[in-house]
């Protein structure tokens, strides 16, 4: 668990040492992604906490039958929370980057990033209460091995992205949906293949 946050924390460090060369402005807004990550993203890591608890909890009554319907409910209600504060962003973005006290060219570079993030926001709804699902089997190896794999993704892309193409850092923040849709495919298909069933707490 703790090479798992390691390695999650320094490729997040990573992105923002490539997102430094883009400038000042850049690396503002990136700043207030992260910011808008932070806050919003309470819910879902909230819910991510709750779902390995009580999938433990649950394998510890002898009722694995019970896991999966459990995920699903608990899915629905991070995504439902977080879908939310992401739709008031979306419908007053403008305001809402204006809290953040920068000028009118700040708030219309912002903007597009700020819709990329929020999309991001809902995918790790879900993304990350799947992953805290296969913890709470026990089996945090296999919940590293989805963590590395996604993270090379997301180092791959960011790579590309920021320092050999160059791309606005609009793309760059897509990064987020790389790694949250990869981590929801992957924990969502080990945990319906049933072969977490077969480990022993």
């Amino acid at each position: 668990m703790i090479l798992q946050f390691g390695i999650s924390i320094a490729s997040w460090e990573y992105f923002y040492i490539l997102i430094e060369h883009y400038g000042t402005r850049d690396l503002a807004i990136s700043n207030t992604m992260r910011n808008v990550f932070g806050l919003f993203g309470c819910f879902a890591w909230a819910f991510a906490a709750t779902s390995n608890t009580m999938v433990s909890n649950i394998i510890g009554q002898h009722k694995k039958e019970e896991v999966l319907p459990l995920v699903w409910r608990i899915t629905w209600l991070s995504t439902a929370f977080v879908a939310v504060p992401c739709l008031l962003v979306n419908l007053f973005p403008v305001e809402f980057l204006s809290v953040f006290g920068q000028d009118e060219a700040f708030i219309q570079y912002g903007l597009p990033v700020l819709r990329i993030v929020s999309l991001a926001l809902l995918f790790m709804s879900f993304g990350t209460v799947w992953l805290n699902a296969i913890t709470g089997t026990g089996n945090t190896t296999v919940n590293l091995g989805i963590e590395i794999v996604t993270l090379i993704l997301y180092v791959v892309y960011v790579t590309l992205v920021l320092h050999v193409w160059k791309w606005p850092i609009t793309w760059g923040w897509g990064s987020e949906w790389i790694y949250w849709i990869g981590t929801f495919v992957m924990a969502f298909g080990y945990m319906l293949s049933g072969r977490w069933k077969k480990k022993e707490i």
